[in-house]
């Protein structure tokens, strides 16, 4: 092709010859031209083109995939006429678009709808067809584990706790004697069946010490989750971390329950009905 065979010679006239033949002949600074719309514009340009191979790989953030460098960032989009969306780029390689939301500074992507048959000016221009664009649904799940794997990197960062299996176990009474109102010596705390040393937080506690104190030894539950204050999630959190053990069958509630679920099943084989006053009074002591 003609273009291809002067192809040097075109560069040269294109990116010299003419700004300076424009200033000369326009406003009498052929110079000025050659210099400023010539020289100095190249080298931008080429420092802007050469950021996709360099600002592209170490600028912003990696959406969809992080195994290569290329990242996204407005800035370098700005600079490079939308090829900042780098890392969209690299990991669908096949779809005409860098930035991919309509916001996305991509001044390509929208010459080429224009120019798409879908534009309502395809007709004087029919420069692009068969544009390429890859499914929504493969986008989002590249979106999607590229955040599952930056939640397992935070996940691994955050203290959960001791794990409930692995902390040890201790009946209703065992708990109570440890504390300091059974004459123990922990500020332990119950609540749905686990034990909390709370001592490090009874000074912070927003409720006040005394209020934390008068559920040492005693199940909490109940005023944890609502009876006195409902507790924010954050609060849980913040318990997680004071875990000391677990009582055996669980809550003080539980074992109340589970006593009287065993004297039902007692007196269910015997002669003794279950609404006798025995079993009442029975049910009191338990």
């Amino acid at each position: 092709m003609w273009q291809h065979r002067n192809f040097p010679l075109l560069c040269l006239f294109n990116s010299y010859a003419i700004p300076f033949l424009i200033a000369k002949f326009g406003w009498n600074d052929g110079l000025g031209g050659l210099l400023y719309a010539g020289i100095i514009r190249i080298f931008l340009f080429q420092q802007a083109t050469n950021c996709v191979n360099s600002l592209a790989h170490w600028l912003g953030d990696q959406p969809y995939a992080d195994t290569n460098s290329p990242r996204d960032h407005i800035f370098t989009a700005l600079i490079t006429f939308g090829e900042g969306y780098h890392n969209f780029h690299h990991e669908f390689p096949a779809d005409y678009r860098n930035g991919i939301r309509w916001f996305d500074y991509d001044p390509t992507k929208w010459f080429i709808s224009l120019a798409s048959p879908t534009s309502i000016i395809s007709a004087w221009l029919g420069f692009a067809c068969h544009l390429q664009e890859f499914e929504s649904n493969e986008v989002n799940k590249a979106i999607f584990q590229q955040k599952w794997k930056q939640m397992e990197k935070l996940k691994r960062q955050i203290n959960w706790g001791t794990p409930l299996d692995v902390l040890p176990i201790y009946s209703w009474s065992e708990y109570e004697a440890l504390c300091i109102n059974h004459g123990g010596s922990k500020y332990l705390v119950c609540v749905a069946g686990v034990i909390y040393d709370v001592k490090p937080f009874v000074d912070s506690h927003p409720g006040g010490r005394t209020l934390i104190e008068a559920y040492v030894g005693k199940d909490a539950t109940a005023s944890f989750h609502g009876g006195v204050y409902r507790h924010s999630k954050a609060a849980s959190n913040l318990l997680d971390n004071m875990r000391f053990g677990v009582v055996r069958g669980g809550s003080r509630v539980d074992l109340h329950q589970q006593k009287v679920r065993h004297l039902n099943g007692l007196f269910k084989s015997s002669s003794i009905s279950a609404n006798s006053p025995l079993l009442s009074s029975l049910d009191k002591t338990c």
